[in-house]
């Protein structure tokens, strides 16, 4: 072969060796994917139709039928490029992605056909993919029309399935002083800028014990039937049910501003989007304590619990007391338990106990101590003993009452001092009955005045005042009519005296539990009516909110809610200590009434 044909020969398959790379070049892989197989009725999720090839500059849009079942919410696209040196040689991958936002709109099986893509003459075509459609986890999620950050013109993000509001209980079924835990969070698959309270949590019918409750977001990411989502545990308390019978626990409201990516050039921040998100109600079935069997020791104990006991001192003189100290410790109600009583003995003074309790709460359940300690005091010399002392409480898992018991109890007392005398003084001692008095004998003289008399100027100043307080009392009476606020205010000091009556004749009767209703009713009544408020309609949060922007001062919005909480206590829980004196009660709530 000449030199020219050989050159020629070799220029061929030059030729067909770059066609053959560029027909390698152009084959590309075309798949589909979803973020999840399981979906909520309503709820969003992401397929993705992905072209991934080499030396690929750009790639049609694919083709999507029709799919019966699910709805076509928004398409984006995304690109990337990996570039590497393998062999010596260069090698350039690129991927680009077309993301569609979808949702489900009838249960049971519903599958994506495959995808369609042209690409450089040839057709390609992805995969099917089968779904499973589900009811909506619970909490529901609702656009709020005309809120602040709602951007006029932009697409609503679907709200279902991502991002709900979960309030859980520990058990369904309790009895009557059982805890509960009750746990409140925030789900999202979204990005939260910020949030805050619709409905504040309320727990009618039961004793709270507060636990946790977030000033802020902390999200972390938990993972619920195959979907991640960023939970932020916004409360957590635990309930006492306080009378048998079903107790719901109200649904609660939360306002999340959601994150809106931009669509705009000319929209450099993005935008937000404020939804509502409603929780569902729980129902409670409360259970009554057995009445058959209670013992005569019960105190209000519900759970499982030890008690131990002892002496602070075998030996005491001088009338000096000794202490008996009880420790009940264990899982459950412990500070609603009453102090045991004590059987009286002769030759001793046993005084009211001092109550101390240590509770926490770990893994939703209520565990602590609580300690009674009995100041005792000898009114004589010898030996005495304290009788075994006994407590008993109900146990759920048995289902059974149960007794505890510690002691007996003895000490010596030695140089007691008896009681002295009360001396008594009567009669009066009339001091000064040897002094007389100085009488004058001297007829007075009388002396005329050259003055004018006082009496016309007297009689001038009381008329400008009486049309003073005519003028005044009519613009009092015209904004009694005209100004609500302004009305209750002044009728405020005559309404909490008269409400204060009542309390105090309630408890000369020695109806307590008449007095703490009515005391508790003229602190918020009064606090209604100096500051022009619906204290029924308010939370407490709310409440205490409003009073400080009316610049009532912090210790006394403490010391105001101490009492309503007191009068509280005292209705659904007589023995409990803190409402035990209802005469230090009273005059605290009037001592901090009229401080305001």
């Amino acid at each position: 072969m000449s030199p020219r044909g050989a050159l020629r020969g070799a220029g061929a398959a030059l030729v067909l060796a770059a066609l053959a790379s560029a027909a390698l070049a152009a084959e590309i892989e075309f798949t589909a994917s979803v973020d999840q197989t399981t979906v909520g009725l309503g709820e969003q999720f992401q397929l993705v139709l992905s072209v991934r090839g080499e030396d690929m500059l750009s790639a049609p849009s694919p083709t999507l039928p029709p799919v019966p079942g699910l709805d076509v919410l928004g398409r984006s696209t995304s690109q990337s490029t990996n570039i590497s040196f393998i062999g010596g040689q260069l090698k350039k991958e690129a991927t680009v992605s077309f993301i569609y936002g979808m949702a489900a709109k009838q249960l049971g099986k519903v599958v994506i056909p495959p995808a369609t893509l042209t690409y450089q003459g040839k057709q390609y075509q992805t995969q099917p993919i089968e779904l499973t459609v589900v009811k909506a986890p619970q909490g529901q999620a609702a656009p709020m029309p005309g809120a602040p950050g709602v951007t006029g013109g932009r697409s609503q993000i679907p709200l279902e399935g991502n991002l709900f509001l979960s309030v859980t209980a520990s058990r369904k079924t309790v009895y009557v002083g059982e805890p509960i835990a009750v746990d409140i969070a925030l789900y999202t698959r979204f990005q939260i800028e910020n949030g805050g309270w619709a409905t504040m949590p309320t727990f009618e019918g039961f004793w709270t014990e507060k636990v946790f409750e977030a000033d802020r977001f902390q999200f972390e990411r938990r993972t619920v039937e195959g979907k991640t989502y960023g939970v932020a545990d916004l409360k957590r308390v635990v309930l006492f049910p306080i009378s048998p019978g079903e107790t719901t626990i109200k649904p609660m409201a939360f306002n999340a501003a959601v994150a809106q990516s931009s669509q705009s050039i000319f929209d450099m921040l993005g935008s937000s989007q404020s939804v509502r998100v409603d929780s569902k109600p729980i129902t409670i079935k409360v259970l009554p304590l057995p009445e058959s069997d209670k013992p005569a020791e019960f105190t209000g104990g519900v759970g499982r619990f030890t008690l131990a006991g002892e002496m602070d001192r075998a030996t005491t003189t001088n009338g000096e007391p000794v202490n008996l100290s009880l420790r009940l410790a264990g899982t459950g109600n412990l500070r609603m338990i009453d102090p045991p009583k004590l059987a009286a003995i002769p030759g001793l003074k046993i005084l009211t106990p001092e109550v101390k309790d240590d509770v926490r709460v770990e893994s939703g359940t209520v565990r602590g101590t609580k300690s009674f300690r009995f100041p005792i005091i000898p009114q004589g010399d010898g030996r005495f003993e304290v009788p075994m002392v006994t407590i008993a409480f109900f146990d759920p898992e048995s289902k059974s009452y149960k007794k505890l018991t510690a002691g007996p109890f003895s000490f010596s007392a030695s140089g007691s001092a008896s009681s002295a005398p009360v001396a008594e003084a009567s009669g009066l001692k009339v001091l000064g009955t040897d002094i007389d008095y100085i009488k004058p004998d001297a007829v007075s003289l009388g002396s005329m005045s050259m003055d004018p008399p006082w009496w016309p100027n007297a009689m001038m100043l009381l008329s400008l005042a009486t049309v003073g307080l005519a003028v005044g009392y009519r613009g009092h009476s015209q904004r009694l009519r005209s100004d609500r606020g302004y009305a209750r205010k002044s009728r405020s000091t005559a309404l909490v005296r008269r409400r204060l009556k009542q309390a105090e004749q309630l408890l000369k009767k020695q109806d307590e539990k008449g007095f703490h209703a009515e005391l508790s009713r003229a602190v918020l009544g009064y606090l209604g009516d100096r500051f022009n408020l619906d204290t029924s309609a308010l939370t407490r949060d709310q409440l205490r909110a409003a009073l400080a922007e009316r610049s009532v001062a912090s210790p006394t919005i403490d010391a105001l809610f101490d009492v309503v909480d007191r009068c509280e206590v005292a209705r659904f829980s007589p023995g409990e200590a803190a409402a035990r004196d209802p005469h230090k009660l009273f005059d605290a709530a009037r001592d901090v009434m009229a401080g305001i």
